[in-house]
């Protein structure tokens, strides 16, 4: 019996140090500074609730104010200003009182705290928030709410795994995060829905983990049919963001055309300080070439501009800067449009004619085949174009929206939709 009772108190034991093993590797939830606006040097601040104005590190109230009060804070001299009353403090935190307070800042509300900071030039304005709340405001930013539950359960994931990857992104700034499309799209809590918050909700703590840490989880609109490695566009091999096959199809963006004149390109080149002169080729393999100045999945590595004044060679993302394309993944061609109305006489007496609408081809100029790539020249023949042909929007790194709304259309869960585009990894309770 004594040894029974020993077994027992060891199996026990066992399964309390388990226990406690398992629980102790979950971190808390963490907050996130979302930064809002630098440069600023006034705005207004008010709340749906009573709201006070704090110094954060003595927390000294500098001033409480009621519901729909509206205050001034500006930057003048090196000084923060409340109503133009001189603070103490090089920081102010605002905040709205009970759960469903909201501070709104510049006509916009947000959870959480404002923290307004004095800088060098002007206002630094972050919101200080937990990552979930957060995540309400991004979830519906990145993807419609109308689409399936398991593309937006997928989204928040991601999301949540690119927030914690994140963290001190902007720390030489005062914040973690932007609230822009460089870091994630965030527009505080009048963008909040239902079913965005539900996704949120239904895969709360949950984090894309590849050795142990949360991922980069890139995702994008579309990819064109295929996602690139990370090396590809970044030039940083991540062993998570691999070149795989997308389903995104049904995108608005899968593949698009663009035409610009020689002139207009030269003039885009020159106001982003590439000064070439009149344009005279543009050197470009096309897809599927096998040349080094595109990846194996299409994107553009380089691209050769040469005019009557220099020669500039550019990366694929400079050139989809300066021409504002929707992707790196493009081909180019110069084409000169055959005309679409013939104007056909019916009455050689009497003059009579009449405008037919015809369909001929427009004409592609050859291209001067090249070791090095395909060079397209320009001859400066009436209504010359350049044409751009591409495929998907965004970086086409990671997780592909339009892919993932596909793939739950076929009934896929969030957690496959995500190991689709994410390899190696697993999907962890983070908190």
């Amino acid at each position: 019996m004594k040894c029974l009772k020993m077994i027992v108190r060891f199996l026990l034991i066992t399964i309390a140090v388990s226990i406690s093993s398992s629980t102790s590797v979950l971190a808390a939830e963490a907050n996130i500074r979302v930064g809002l606006w630098t440069g600023q040097s006034s705005i207004m601040i008010s709340a749906n609730k009573v709201f006070s104005v704090k110094d954060p590190g003595t927390n000294d109230i500098f001033g409480k104010y009621n519901a729909g009060e509206k205050i001034l804070v500006t930057q003048k001299n090196g000084r923060l200003y409340i109503n133009n009353l001189p603070a103490k403090s090089m920081v102010l935190s605002v905040q709205a009182e009970g759960e469903d307070g909201r501070t709104e800042v510049n006509k916009k509300a947000y959870r959480g705290r404002i923290l307004i900071k004095k800088a060098a030039e002007g206002m630094t304005v972050v919101n200080d928030l937990p990552l979930e709340q957060y995540l309400y405001s991004v979830v519906p930013e990145e993807m419609p709410s109308t689409w399936p539950a398991e593309a937006l359960k997928a989204q928040a994931v991601a999301a949540r795994s690119y927030a914690l990857y994140s963290l001190n992104r902007h720390e030489n700034e005062g914040f973690d995060v932007c609230a822009l499309a460089h870091c994630q799209v965030y527009g505080g809590s009048n963008v909040e829905n239902d079913i965005a918050k539900k996704a949120v909700d239904d895969t709360r703590g949950q984090v894309l983990v590849y050795a142990h840490k949360p991922i980069f989880a890139a995702f994008h609109a579309s990819s064109g049919g295929n996602t690139e490695n990370s090396e590809d566009i970044w030039g940083t091999y991540i062993p998570y963001l691999r070149s795989v096959k997308d389903y995104d199809r049904k995108s608005p963006a899968y593949h698009w055309t663009l035409q610009i004149s020689p002139t207009d390109l030269s003039e885009k080149l020159r106001q982003y300080g590439y000064d070439i002169g009149n344009l005279q080729t543009v050197t470009l393999s096309g897809f599927g070439s096998g040349q080094s100045d595109r990846s194996e999945n299409g994107a553009v590595k380089t691209v050769i501009f040469s005019g009557d004044k220099s020669i500039v060679k550019l990366t694929g993302s400079e050139v989809r800067r300066v021409m504002g394309l929707k992707s790196t993944k493009f081909a180019i061609d110069v084409i000169i449009p055959s005309p679409k109305k013939i104007n056909v006489t019916i009455d050689q007496y009497s003059g009579y004619s009449k405008d037919i609408d015809v369909d001929l081809p427009d004409y592609k100029v050859p291209k001067m085949m090249t070791g090095a790539g395909n060079i397209h020249p320009i001859t400066n023949r009436s209504g010359e174009v350049v044409e751009i042909e591409g495929y998907g929007s965004g970086h086409r790194v990671g997780m592909s929206q339009w892919g993932a709304k596909a793939l739950s259309e076929q009934g896929y869960d969030y957690q496959a939709i995500l190991y689709a585009y994410y390899s190696d990894v697993s999907i962890e309770d983070w908190y």
